[in-house]
C-alpha cells in the first residue's frame, strides 16, 4: 500500500503543514483529525489498517492531513478576534493549498469527500457545505456544528460564515443549492451516550430536510464495540458501505 507523507509549504498560514497520503487510485476522501492538528491520528487508531484492503485495490484513496486548532481556536493565549482570523486563514489554506495538492496528486481535479470525527467533524462538514462544488460529500462522526462550541461567547461575521447551523438556515441562492440537493453523500453519526452530539446532529438534520438536502443520520451503539475506538468505527462503517 503506498504511503507517502508531504509538507506544504503554506505562505497564508506561515508555517509547513504535513499530509499523509494512502493509495494511488480510487475515491478521493480528506480527513480531519479527531482532536487538534496530528494528520497521523487516523492512523494511531487504526482507521488505516482497516481500510487498507480497499486502498490496495484502489476502491479508495486517503488524505489525512495536519489542521491548525491549535494556533486557532483551541490556543487560548491569543485573542477570540485572532483565533476567528486564523480559523479563515486555515478555510483558505484548504482550498488554495490543499485542494489543489489533491488534484496534482491525482493528476487532475477529482471529486473529494471530507470526513472526520470530533473537531475533525466540525471541519468536515463546515468544509462540504461551504463549498459543495468543489467536494461531493461530507461525513461528519461525533460532530458539534455550532461554532460556539469553539468561540464560546464570541462570534463575529467569520463565525456566522463557519457555522453550519447558522448559516445553511438562510442559504437560499440557487447556485448552491442546486450542488447540495444534486449529491447524496451526506453522513451524521453520533455515539448513543453523547445527547449534545446526537443533538446536533438532528438540529442539522432538520435544516437538511428543511432545504431538500438529502441526508444519512446514524446513532451508533457504542457498547457494540467494547474494544475498539468508536470514530474510527464509524468512518469505517461509512467509507466500507457506502462509497
Amino acid at each position: 500500500m503506498r504511503k507517502e507523507v508531504y509538507t506544504i509549504k503554506s505562505d497564508i498560514l506561515g508555517k509547513n503543514m504535513q499530509v499523509h497520503i494512502f493509495g494511488h487510485y480510487g475515491i478521493n476522501f480528506l480527513l480531519f483529525p479527531i482532536t487538534d492538528d496530528d494528520p497521523t491520528e487516523w492512523e494511531q487508531v487504526g482507521l488505516i489498517k482497516s481500510l487498507a484492503p480497499l486502498i490496495e485495490k484502489g476502491h479508495i484513496k486517503l488524505f489525512s492531513i495536519e489542521t491548525n486548532n491549535l494556533d486557532s481556536w483551541q490556543n487560548q493565549s491569543i485573542s477570540p478576534k485572532e483565533r476567528s482570523d486564523n480559523h479563515y486563514k486555515f478555510n483558505a489554506y484548504l482550498m488554495n493549498d490543499v485542494v489543489p495538492f489533491i488534484f496534482s496528486d491525482n493528476g487532475s481535479p477529482v471529486p473529494i469527500i471530507t470526513a472526520g470525527a470530533g473537531i475533525g467533524a466540525f471541519h468536515s462538514v463546515n468544509t462540504y457545505f461551504r463549498r459543495p462544488d468543489v467536494f461531493i460529500g461530507t461525513i461528519g462522526a461525533n460532530g458539534f456544528y455550532d461554532i460556539r462550541w469553539l468561540s464560546g461567547a464570541f462570534y463575529d461575521g467569520n463565525c456566522y460564515f463557519n457555522s453550519p447551523l447558522h448559516y445553511l438556515p438562510n442559504l437560499t441562492e440557487d447556485y448552491w443549492l442546486s450542488f447540495l440537493q444534486s449529491q447524496k453523500n451526506v453522513y451524521l453519526l453520533a455515539e448513543d451516550s453523547n445527547w449534545d452530539l446526537i443533538n446536533q446532529s438532528y438540529r442539522l438534520g432538520d435544516i437538511l430536510n428543511n432545504k431538500n438536502i438529502q441526508h444519512q443520520i446514524e446513532i451508533v451503539n457504542v457498547n457494540d464495540f467494547p474494544t475498539e475506538n468508536i470514530n474510527k468505527i464509524m468512518l469505517e462503517k461509512i467509507i466500507k458501505f457506502k462509497f
